[in-house]
Protein backbone atom coordinates (compact mmCIF):
# COMPACT_ATOMS: atom_id res chain seq x y z
CA UNK A 1 0.00 0.00 0.00
CA UNK A 2 1.75 3.71 -1.56
CA UNK A 3 2.70 6.16 1.49
CA UNK A 4 2.91 9.54 0.99
CA UNK A 5 5.67 10.66 -1.42
CA UNK A 6 5.95 7.28 -2.86
CA UNK A 7 6.22 7.10 -6.46
CA UNK A 8 3.24 5.14 -8.10
CA UNK A 9 3.95 5.50 -11.50
CA UNK A 10 6.50 6.31 -13.81
CA UNK A 11 6.10 7.39 -17.96
CA UNK A 12 8.61 5.70 -20.23
CA UNK A 13 10.55 8.05 -22.88
CA UNK A 14 11.75 11.46 -22.81
CA UNK A 15 9.38 13.70 -22.11
CA UNK A 16 8.88 17.66 -24.58
CA UNK A 17 8.06 20.52 -23.34
CA UNK A 18 5.10 21.96 -25.99
CA UNK A 19 2.90 24.54 -26.83
CA UNK A 20 -0.93 23.20 -27.13
CA UNK A 21 -2.96 25.03 -29.96
CA UNK A 22 -6.03 23.78 -30.03
CA UNK A 23 -7.95 20.24 -29.33
CA UNK A 24 -9.84 19.56 -33.25
CA UNK A 25 -11.42 16.29 -31.63
CA UNK A 26 -11.89 14.70 -28.35
CA UNK A 27 -8.87 12.31 -28.81
CA UNK A 28 -6.41 14.90 -30.74
CA UNK A 29 -4.27 18.01 -29.42
CA UNK A 30 -2.46 19.82 -32.11
CA UNK A 31 0.78 21.46 -30.71
CA UNK A 32 4.20 23.43 -31.80
CA UNK A 33 7.22 21.92 -30.61
CA UNK A 34 10.02 24.14 -30.90
CA UNK A 35 8.36 25.97 -34.19
CA UNK A 36 7.18 22.62 -35.49
CA UNK A 37 3.21 21.65 -35.59
CA UNK A 38 2.59 18.32 -34.23
CA UNK A 39 -0.65 16.50 -33.67
CA UNK A 40 -0.83 14.30 -29.95
CA UNK A 41 -3.31 11.78 -28.51
CA UNK A 42 -5.30 12.63 -25.34
CA UNK A 43 -6.26 9.92 -23.49
CA UNK A 44 -8.67 11.42 -21.41
CA UNK A 45 -12.29 11.47 -21.23
CA UNK A 46 -12.90 14.62 -19.59
CA UNK A 47 -13.28 18.28 -21.54
CA UNK A 48 -10.68 19.72 -19.79
CA UNK A 49 -11.15 23.48 -20.71
CA UNK A 50 -9.33 24.75 -18.00
CA UNK A 51 -6.40 22.81 -19.00
CA UNK A 52 -6.49 22.25 -22.80
CA UNK A 53 -6.59 25.94 -24.12
CA UNK A 54 -4.31 27.77 -26.93
CA UNK A 55 -0.99 28.60 -25.40
CA UNK A 56 -0.89 26.08 -22.11
CA UNK A 57 2.23 24.30 -21.75
CA UNK A 58 2.33 20.60 -22.13
CA UNK A 59 4.89 17.60 -21.34
CA UNK A 60 4.50 14.86 -24.15
CA UNK A 61 6.14 11.77 -24.57
CA UNK A 62 7.02 9.74 -27.91
CA UNK A 63 4.15 7.51 -29.30
CA UNK A 64 3.23 6.51 -32.13
CA UNK A 65 -0.53 6.15 -33.70
CA UNK A 66 -2.47 6.72 -37.05
CA UNK A 67 -1.98 10.33 -37.08
CA UNK A 68 0.06 10.67 -33.78
CA UNK A 69 3.23 10.74 -32.93
CA UNK A 70 2.97 11.66 -29.39
CA UNK A 71 0.63 11.25 -26.15
CA UNK A 72 -0.22 14.43 -23.79
CA UNK A 73 1.76 12.90 -20.46
CA UNK A 74 1.14 16.29 -18.20
CA UNK A 75 -0.43 20.09 -18.40
CA UNK A 76 0.58 22.73 -16.87
CA UNK A 77 -2.83 24.44 -14.97
CA UNK A 78 -3.62 28.54 -15.40
CA UNK A 79 -2.16 28.49 -11.60
CA UNK A 80 1.16 26.98 -12.53
CA UNK A 81 0.51 23.59 -11.12
CA UNK A 82 1.10 20.28 -13.34
CA UNK A 83 -1.77 17.89 -14.13
CA UNK A 84 -1.35 14.28 -15.09
CA UNK A 85 -3.95 13.94 -18.65
CA UNK A 86 -3.23 10.01 -19.14
CA UNK A 87 -6.41 8.19 -17.56
CA UNK A 88 -4.55 5.28 -18.65
CA UNK A 89 -2.65 4.73 -15.40
CA UNK A 90 -5.49 5.02 -13.50
CA UNK A 91 -6.38 1.59 -13.31
CA UNK A 92 -2.80 0.59 -12.17
CA UNK A 93 -2.74 3.30 -10.11
CA UNK A 94 -5.78 2.66 -7.83
CA UNK A 95 -4.08 -1.25 -8.23
CA UNK A 96 -2.02 -0.40 -5.98
CA UNK A 97 -4.10 1.01 -3.21
CA UNK A 98 -6.37 -2.36 -3.68
CA UNK A 99 -3.81 -5.23 -3.57
CA UNK A 100 -5.34 -8.72 -4.28
CA UNK A 101 -8.23 -7.26 -6.21
CA UNK A 102 -9.52 -8.46 -9.39
CA UNK A 103 -9.87 -6.12 -12.35
CA UNK A 104 -12.45 -5.35 -14.99
CA UNK A 105 -15.32 -7.42 -13.05
CA UNK A 106 -18.29 -8.00 -14.98
CA UNK A 107 -21.75 -7.53 -13.33
CA UNK A 108 -24.61 -8.33 -15.44
CA UNK A 109 -23.95 -6.51 -18.59
CA UNK A 110 -22.07 -4.18 -17.37
CA UNK A 111 -18.63 -3.74 -16.09
CA UNK A 112 -16.57 -1.96 -12.78
CA UNK A 113 -13.25 -2.01 -12.23
CA UNK A 114 -12.29 -3.44 -9.61
CA UNK A 115 -14.08 -6.38 -7.17
CA UNK A 116 -11.75 -7.19 -3.65
CA UNK A 117 -13.47 -9.82 -1.29
CA UNK A 118 -17.53 -9.04 -1.18
CA UNK A 119 -16.31 -5.33 -2.44
CA UNK A 120 -17.19 -3.76 -5.71
CA UNK A 121 -15.20 -0.49 -6.58
CA UNK A 122 -15.26 1.90 -9.20
CA UNK A 123 -12.57 4.55 -9.92
CA UNK A 124 -12.56 8.06 -11.32
CA UNK A 125 -10.08 10.39 -12.10
CA UNK A 126 -10.03 13.99 -11.46
CA UNK A 127 -8.80 16.54 -12.94
CA UNK A 128 -10.95 19.64 -12.05
CA UNK A 129 -9.83 21.83 -9.23
CA UNK A 130 -11.91 25.00 -8.19
CA UNK A 131 -10.42 27.02 -5.37
CA UNK A 132 -9.26 24.08 -3.82
CA UNK A 133 -12.51 21.87 -4.15
CA UNK A 134 -11.75 19.18 -6.31
CA UNK A 135 -14.24 18.38 -8.80
CA UNK A 136 -15.94 15.43 -11.06
CA UNK A 137 -17.19 15.05 -13.80
CA UNK A 138 -15.89 18.14 -15.71
CA UNK A 139 -18.84 17.15 -18.15
CA UNK A 140 -22.18 15.44 -18.16
CA UNK A 141 -21.18 11.69 -17.49
CA UNK A 142 -24.30 9.28 -18.36
CA UNK A 143 -21.64 6.29 -17.76
CA UNK A 144 -20.72 7.64 -14.71
CA UNK A 145 -23.99 7.80 -13.38
CA UNK A 146 -24.67 4.32 -14.44
CA UNK A 147 -21.87 2.96 -12.58
CA UNK A 148 -23.12 4.75 -9.27
CA UNK A 149 -26.22 3.14 -9.49
CA UNK A 150 -24.71 0.27 -9.94
CA UNK A 151 -22.76 0.30 -6.88
CA UNK A 152 -25.80 1.17 -5.05
CA UNK A 153 -27.84 -2.13 -6.19
CA UNK A 154 -25.01 -4.06 -5.65
CA UNK A 155 -24.93 -2.30 -1.57
CA UNK A 156 -28.78 -3.05 -1.51
CA UNK A 157 -28.06 -6.96 -2.59
CA UNK A 158 -25.31 -7.25 0.26
CA UNK A 159 -22.31 -6.17 -0.99
CA UNK A 160 -20.07 -3.58 -0.01
CA UNK A 161 -19.61 -0.36 -2.89
CA UNK A 162 -16.16 1.84 -2.73
CA UNK A 163 -15.76 4.33 -4.75
CA UNK A 164 -11.69 5.85 -5.51
CA UNK A 165 -11.35 9.39 -6.43
CA UNK A 166 -7.72 9.77 -7.84
CA UNK A 167 -7.23 13.43 -7.85
CA UNK A 168 -4.17 14.22 -10.49
CA UNK A 169 -3.21 17.35 -9.07
CA UNK A 170 -1.91 18.73 -6.07
CA UNK A 171 -3.75 21.91 -5.05
CA UNK A 172 -7.13 19.81 -4.02
CA UNK A 173 -8.02 20.55 -0.30
CA UNK A 174 -11.03 18.70 -0.58
CA UNK A 175 -13.58 16.82 -3.20
CA UNK A 176 -17.07 17.27 -4.74
CA UNK A 177 -19.20 15.97 -6.99
CA UNK A 178 -19.77 18.68 -9.73
CA UNK A 179 -23.21 19.30 -9.10
CA UNK A 180 -23.31 22.63 -11.35
CA UNK A 181 -21.82 20.37 -14.75
CA UNK A 182 -23.55 17.04 -14.12
CA UNK A 183 -26.36 16.83 -11.15
CA UNK A 184 -27.68 13.78 -12.38
CA UNK A 185 -23.87 12.24 -11.50
CA UNK A 186 -23.92 13.99 -8.19
CA UNK A 187 -27.62 13.08 -7.29
CA UNK A 188 -26.42 9.17 -7.92
CA UNK A 189 -23.28 9.77 -5.66
CA UNK A 190 -25.33 11.17 -2.72
CA UNK A 191 -27.56 8.40 -3.09
CA UNK A 192 -24.51 5.89 -2.84
CA UNK A 193 -22.80 7.41 -0.20
CA UNK A 194 -25.81 8.06 1.84
CA UNK A 195 -26.67 3.80 1.38
CA UNK A 196 -23.37 3.55 2.77
CA UNK A 197 -20.91 3.24 0.03
CA UNK A 198 -16.99 4.08 0.91
CA UNK A 199 -15.41 7.19 -0.61
CA UNK A 200 -11.36 7.09 -0.89
CA UNK A 201 -9.99 10.50 -2.65
CA UNK A 202 -6.41 10.27 -3.05
CA UNK A 203 -4.72 13.19 -4.42
CA UNK A 204 -1.51 12.77 -6.32
CA UNK A 205 1.32 15.35 -7.89
CA UNK A 206 3.70 15.19 -10.97
CA UNK A 207 7.52 15.70 -10.25
CA UNK A 208 9.80 14.87 -13.84
CA UNK A 209 7.83 12.13 -15.56
CA UNK A 210 6.91 10.49 -12.16
CA UNK A 211 3.23 10.17 -10.43
CA UNK A 212 3.79 10.82 -6.51
CA UNK A 213 1.46 10.06 -4.08
CA UNK A 214 0.49 13.34 -2.39
CA UNK A 215 -1.98 12.13 0.42
CA UNK A 216 -5.73 11.38 1.07
CA UNK A 217 -8.46 14.24 1.27
CA UNK A 218 -11.37 14.41 2.41
CA UNK A 219 -15.09 15.01 1.08
CA UNK A 220 -15.64 19.12 1.20
CA UNK A 221 -18.13 19.81 4.39
CA UNK A 222 -20.25 21.17 2.19
CA UNK A 223 -20.62 18.57 -0.58
CA UNK A 224 -24.09 17.29 -0.73
CA UNK A 225 -25.45 20.61 -0.14
CA UNK A 226 -24.58 22.37 -2.94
Amino acid sequence: MPSPGDVVYVFEGPLTPVEILERPNRFVVRVVDGGRERLCHLHDPGRLPELVRRGAKALVRPTRGAKTDCSITAIEAPNGVWVVADSRIHSDIAALFLPGAEREVKVGGRRLDFKLGDEYVEVKGCTLVENGRALFPDAPTRRGAEHMGLLKALLEAGYKARVVVLVMRPDAECFSPNWRTDPRFSRAFAELVSAGASVDVLRFRFEEGRVVFDKRIELCSDWANI
